[in-house]
């Protein structure tokens, strides 16, 4: 027979026992409950977008288009602004879902890991279409294709389809190789270009049509300081020129892992996009066409190299 003591003490240890069995059981449960629902979670559709003015203003300028692609489709859409070099490597780790950047991008990823364009952007000047502009300072050029040689060229990256690769295709026909005739001198956004051209710093710059009146639009600059070089004039086309071709705009394009229902609907939710929307304002366009044909790029890919 056990003393009163220790009958005293399994009584009060068992309770204690029962409370602490019952914790651990809600814990579990509610554990469980959690990692249930999460792994049942609709996960948002990352769409990825080359911040090519910056981060805080990418992120600004497309929200409006991902918070309209979350109402229209169901499918919550969150912003992912990237770098020039971080477009490649996201597409590649399966990081995002939808890629809109420029037409390099896209020729070169389509070829890599198969993206498939929905879309391509309407500018709220310039259309479905885009090309690029060749500029110095006022004063500074002669207006010979010559005087291009041996000057410091401020471009904001290799892999910019208006703000490279369009221009140095269109020198390229001409007979100047910037790759081998210019000092090449990549900046850390077109902005940044246009200043080091205003400052001196470089002796002319590449710059995607559009990109000189927008500044001037902020008042970040006056055009009257600068000159464009080789003019064109397109039909229906009011932007600033140099080259003789007009590619594409951007495209929104999906990548791989995106299922083909996803990409029916996102893609219809694009070009239902109403011109005098929120999401169109803020972006500074129109809404979107259908895809555009992006073989000139593959072209000029071709003739100039895959530079990075």
């Amino acid at each position: 027979m056990k003393p009163a003591s220790a009958n005293s003490y399994e009584e009060k240890r068992f309770p204690v026992f029962l409370k602490c069995l019952c914790s651990a059981v809600i814990v579990l449960s509610f554990s469980c409950f959690l990692a249930a629902h999460s792994i049942g979670a609709e996960q948002p559709i990352r769409l990825g977008v080359l911040a090519k003015r910056g981060y805080q203003k990418a992120v600004k300028r497309w929200s409006p288009l991902a918070q309209y692609l979350s109402q229209r489709t169901g499918l919550k859409t969150v912003i992912v602004p990237l770098s020039f070099s971080q477009v490649p490597a996201y597409v590649a780790d399966n990081k995002i879902d939808l890629i809109l950047a420029n037409q390099k991008f896209y020729v070169t990823l389509k070829k890599k890991y198969g993206i498939q364009a929905l879309a391509t952007v309407i500018n709220s000047r310039g259309g479905p279409f885009m090309g690029g502009v060749i500029f110095t300072k006022k004063g500074n050029f002669s207006g010979s294709l010559n005087d291009i040689k041996g000057k410091r060229l401020g471009i904001v990256s290799f892999g910019s389809g208006g703000g490279f690769l369009i221009q140095a295709y269109d020198l390229l026909q001409k007979g100047i190789n910037v790759l081998r005739d210019t000092d090449i001198k990549p900046l850390e956004g077109q902005d940044y270009v246009v200043y080091a051209v205003l400052n001196g710093a470089v002796d002319l710059g590449f710059v995607r049509t559009g990109q000189l009146e927008s500044m001037a639009g902020e008042q970040k600059i006056t055009l009257k300081d600068f000159q464009v070089l080789f003019p064109q004039h397109h039909p229906d086309f009011p932007l600033l020129c140099s080259t003789t071709q007009l590619w594409p705009a951007w495209p929104l394009a999906a990548t791989g892992q995106l299922s083909a229902n996803k990409a029916a609907r996102i893609k219809n939710a694009l070009l239902a996009l109403p011109a005098g929307s929120r999401a169109a304002r803020t972006a500074k366009i129109k809404g979107f066409a259908p895809p555009g044909d992006y073989s000139p790029v593959v072209r000029a890919l071709a003739a100039i190299g895959e530079t990075n």
